[in-house]
């Protein structure tokens, strides 16, 4: 009993020593990573038979390797001043702009819905989605631009030439291959610009900038996508036909009722499509219940409530901005992706932050939360001076 006494005492300290920053965050940060691992081994099962003669624990590793390699990144980001990400902010956006062209040019359909989102880093043969780092990039080099003239008034030319333009052509290179990333990108630029005391007016006018540009490449079928989401939105208004994977989310929830199935106990993980990645929230509802859901959405609004109070310090509008912009892009998707699983938006394809198996969208959630908390820990720095 002392030596498990002793080493909770030494682990506790480790963890006061070396995670600085917002306790809360942290406690988000973990409590929803180890969820995830969790969540996300029982609801591989059907993808384990199908591509993996049924080694879900092969999908575990990955799962835990994924996490693993997040927390990582999201721990080294953290202790680095957040001030220094002003330096990487108009380069990060410039090489996702080029990544992105190259994808539109040169990328790679996997055999999910055949969307060329990807590219390969040649000698480790990894994969990667260039538009997971453009949101990351646009909301920096967004929140430097806010930052700028957080005092200053701003005039039509102006909020064109930087940030509308800016906006507008990381949005329509992602629109390519991904309307539903590039809607929620857009709606967190806009969100920042409102946060960011961007007259009203001139709000207005940059919406009506964004919904013009977005008729010409609709009008242009520019857009490798545009009639996969045509298809979704209308069977979404079809009420009278329900698809399969809806169908499948909708039996799920329904046998969650209030206290949930009980750990790995879902029955429709073996019926649900991508029940692991786009449908999670469908089988933590049948497994946890309602009570499991609320707390996940507690959890992901006690994210957006602490990430969102940096904005406050109106002497630090960069870090501020930063926060707030990259904390509402996880949270927005977060809500969206369940919004979609219990039926009040169409099909959007978005991985659920943290909670959905591993790749990509864990890495750079990994990023994203590593700086969130680089903010908060400077806020702490500051009060202690």
């Amino acid at each position: 009993m002392e030596s498990l006494q002793r080493v909770g005492e030494v682990t506790q300290a480790w963890f006061v020593r070396n995670l600085k920053g917002d306790p809360w965050l942290w406690g988000v940060a973990v409590f929803l990573l180890g969820a995830g691992v969790l969540v996300s081994y029982s609801a591989g099962v059907r993808e384990a038979y199908l591509n993996y003669g049924g080694d879900t624990e092969y999908l575990l590793y990955k799962q835990i390797q994924s996490v693993a390699l997040a927390f990582g990144v999201m721990y080294y980001i953290h202790r680095m001043p957040y001030t220094k990400f002003v330096i990487f902010s108009r380069l990060g956006v410039w090489v996702s702009i080029i990544l992105l062209l190259f994808t539109f040019y040169k990328g790679i359909s996997v055999s999910i819905n055949d969307a060329a989102r990807w590219v390969e880093i040649p000698i480790i043969k990894q994969r990667f989605q260039p538009s997971e780092l453009a949101k990351i990039a646009l909301v920096a080099h967004l929140a430097l631009v806010l930052a700028r003239r957080f005092k200053q008034g701003w005039n039509t030319l102006e909020l064109l030439l930087e940030p509308i333009l800016m906006i507008g052509l990381v949005c329509a290179l992602i629109y390519y291959s991904n309307v539903s990333t590039a809607a929620i990108l857009g709606a967190t630029c806009f969100m920042m610009l409102y946060v960011g005391k961007v007259p009203i007016r001139y709000l207005f006018f940059a919406c009506a900038a964004f919904l013009v540009f977005l008729g010409f490449l609709y009008v242009l079928k520019v857009g490798q996508r545009e009639g996969t989401a045509e298809s979704r939105i209308e069977k979404f208004l079809n009420k009278e036909k329900l698809e399969d994977q809806p169908r499948n989310a909708f039996i799920a929830m329904a046998r969650g009722g209030v206290t949930g199935q009980g750990v790995a106990k879902s029955r429709q993980r073996r019926y649900l499509s991508h029940s692991n990645s786009d449908y999670v929230f469908a089988i933590i509802v049948e497994e946890y219940g309602t009570i499991g859901a609320m707390v996940i959405i507690g959890t992901f609004l006690l994210l957006l409530y602490r990430g969102m109070k940096a904005i406050e310090k109106p002497k630090r509008p960069y870090g501020g901005l930063l926060s707030a912009g990259l904390t509402f892009s996880i949270v927005f998707q977060a809500f969206v992706t369940m919004a979609v699983t219990v039926g009040l938006f169409p099909v959007t394809g978005q991985p659920l932050p943290f909670l959905s198996k591993g790749g990509t969208s864990m890495l750079f959630t990994g990023i994203a939360m590593g700086i969130i908390l680089s903010v908060s820990r400077g806020e702490l720095e500051e009060k202690s001076v």
